[in-house]
């Protein structure tokens, strides 16, 4: 786009430039914006993506957790990822790959990556970052739900401060409750069921995936059973539902030389032999 009305210079490349220096300065940071000890709770987000209204629902007050300058870094970064993705007007900023897919490999993994960095969490992240592209002025409101319960909370606390004529203590009403306290065992409990879940999709999503080599499956298969033991234990029970996976191939014997065959006997000739 032009950038006369700014009175800057512009150049060939000029956009690309600037996505460059977007993707160093967000590269370059410790921890993503969805901080560690979230991944597991945006990971259990993942398992409710086919139900639209639950997703969305669950990612707001997620995102109502983080804290203040990362949600507003997420608001920002998000929101110039879609615009980006849908301005036709913009040049290319790859030859070889589009610009939404370019978006997010760019920002996936300082948006949404574990302590560890293992590669799979690339996969969790795209399917995040895709759905928050597609869903962020939503993702990033407060939910109505929400705010009509805070507004009637505040009305309830103006209500108990009023003192009525002959009375002398305060009117008191029941305040609203909003959830019940759990103990730790049952947090830990609740939080493995939920990650369990997209976990479970993503190891299927990798056995049927016909695009990828034997060799980088086993690898990412590898990889998932080291980081996640217990999900890949549910899928692969015994060394045998794991084998059939990759079946070994039966070695054929060489096939007969039929040229040999075919060709005529030669006939038996004696030779003479030399006696001394």
């Amino acid at each position: 786009p032009s950038c006369s009305d700014l009175k800057q210079p512009t150049y060939s490349g000029f956009e690309r430039d600037v996505f460059k220096t977007i993707v160093d300065y967000f590269g370059q940071t410790k921890e993503p914006l969805l901080p560690f000890h979230f991944f597991d709770i945006f990971v259990s987000v993942l398992g409710l993506l086919q139900k639209h209204s639950k997703a969305i629902e669950a990612l707001q007050i997620s995102c109502l957790l983080l804290p203040p300058e990362n949600r507003k870094r997420l608001q920002l970064l998000v929101r110039m990822m879609a615009k980006i993705s849908s301005n036709k007007d913009l040049p290319p900023l790859s030859e070889s790959v589009r610009t939404r897919t370019l978006m997010v490999q760019a920002f996936s993994r300082c948006i949404l990556c574990s302590k560890d960095e293992m590669d799979l969490d690339e996969l969790l992240a795209a399917k995040l970052v895709s759905f928050l592209m597609d869903n962020y002025q939503d993702i990033l409101s407060v939910p109505s739900a929400l705010k009509s319960s805070i507004e009637e909370h505040a009305v309830h606390l103006q209500r108990v401060q009023i003192k009525y004529a002959g009375a002398d203590t305060d009117a008191t009403f029941p305040p609203p409750s909003f959830c019940h306290q759990i103990s730790t065992d049952e947090l830990e409990n609740q939080r493995a069921a939920g990650s369990q879940g997209p976990l479970a999709a993503l190891l299927e999503e990798i056995v049927m995936n016909k695009e990828i080599s034997v060799k980088d499956k086993k690898k990412q298969l590898k990889q998932f059973q080291k980081s996640y033991p217990e999900v890949y234990r549910v899928r692969f029970p015994t060394p045998e539902t794991e084998a059939v996976l990759f079946p070994e191939k039966t070695k054929q014997k060489p096939p007969i030389l039929m040229w040999a065959l075919k060709k005529p006997f030669q006939p038996f000739h004696r030779t003479r032999s030399f006696r001394m």
